[in-house]
């Protein structure tokens, strides 16, 4: 099998983040194992990688490690070399936005415009800038599930008007992806349930949209001949916010 370079995008992958630094990990970490060379270009916080894939840690202001305005604003006047990015995610997270998948796609596309990979992965910040990477790398866009949904519960659960609207500004990068997925002609998600959504939320040709299933590592999780099985008790994952 050849080995290819594959890169990573990321636009922020907290290490215990399941679809974020925990998902980046293990995909670079079995890419790797394959044969490939992979690199990682991850935003803030960066994820805890295997030693064999290489991390290029793109800085953004990371501004929501703080929710004080003063630790904000600290951070925006003392980010070096300010770029026309920075500027724009400052204003609208003050203005209770959630910038970063928009402003790491700028980042990334500047990244590729001088450097070539066999293959690109996006970690779903389906950005403007993914349609011009498309053109330049094969791309493949990942997908957990459209985040249409996580907002649609959210207005369901609350009727309050301030924090509708609060929600709806906050969710306002939907706009962009909802343009942007429909155009990617290579998606990958990891169930049909997710598929589904994505078709019908993002208007995603079902052509361009495949499902492979997330595992888990039977080496680590298995059963211990030494540990007493405790009746009545499950262990169930779920999405925090959902």
């Amino acid at each position: 099998m050849k080995s290819l370079n594959i890169l990573i995008l990321s636009y922020r992958s907290a290490p215990f983040g399941g679809g974020q630094g925990i998902y980046v990990k293990d995909l670079s970490k079995s890419l790797t194992d394959l044969g490939h060379n992979v690199t990682v270009f991850s935003g803030p916080p960066y994820p805890d990688l295997d030693i064999n894939v290489k991390l290029i840690k793109s800085p953004g202001l990371n501004l929501f490690e703080t929710f004080s305005f003063k630790d904000r604003l600290n951070k925006f006047v003392r980010h070096k070399n300010k770029s026309f990015s920075d500027i724009y995610e400052f204003l609208s997270v003050l203005a209770g936005g959630f910038p970063e998948m928009r402003t790491f796609g700028l980042r990334a596309k500047k990244y590729l415009f001088e450097n070539k990979y066999d293959i690109v992965f996006d970690n779903q910040s389906i950005s403007y800038a993914m349609e011009y990477i498309q053109i330049t790398n094969p791309l493949i866009e990942i997908i957990h599930h459209p985040i249409t949904r996580d907002l649609k519960y959210e207005l369901e659960t609350n009727n309050s008007l301030i924090y509708s609207l609060s929600r709806l500004r906050w969710y306002s990068f939907l706009k962009m992806q909802k343009k942007v997925a429909p155009r990617i002609k290579n998606i990958v998600t990891p169930s049909m349930s997710s598929k589904r959504d994505a078709i019908e939320d993002f208007n995603i040709k079902e052509n361009n949209i495949s499902v492979i299933h997330n595992a888990v590592d039977t080496n680590i999780f298995r059963p211990h001949p030494e540990v007493n099985k405790s009746a009545y008790k499950i262990i169930t994952t779920a999405s925090a916010d959902v």
